[in-house]
């Protein structure tokens, strides 16, 4: 069997949008993309398969908020995690980074920054 050079590229957010926006470009990457929209499916999907790149939605786990990131940590200790966020909120974005996050994204930033950091962050997933 072949070893694929790609990553797998993990979404977890409601309503899809950020996957859509950025499926064409992860597969023109050599990558591939997996979607979920619930902390559950979340943690299922990592416990089973191979994810070198965890994109989660702030608001996604909603009755965990930040414990999630511990526990995905638990999981996975070398994932990088990206946090994307609508609103830039210091003292949110402060206490996400404090739990060793790779990157936190605010999406009115637009999507070059999420494509460098995703892209960043694969390389690292990869080594």
């Amino acid at each position: 069997m072949m070893q694929e050079k790609g990553g797998t590229l993990l979404i977890a957010e409601r309503g899809g949008a950020l996957s859509q926006n950025l499926d064409f470009w992860v597969t023109g990457q050599g990558h591939r993309l997996k979607a979920v929209d619930n902390i559950k499916d979340l943690l299922m999907t990592l416990q089973n398969e191979k994810i070198s790149v965890l994109v989660m939605d702030v608001r996604l786990p909603e009755d965990l908020g930040y414990e999630a990131i511990s526990i995905i940590k638990g999981l996975d200790r070398k994932l990088p995690i990206i946090i994307t966020a609508d609103e830039n909120n210091p003292e949110q974005e402060s206490r996400i980074r404090q739990q060793g996050i790779f990157y936190y994204h605010v999406n009115s930033f637009g999507p070059d920054d999420l494509m460098l950091a995703i892209s960043n962050a694969m390389v690292r997933s990869s080594q």
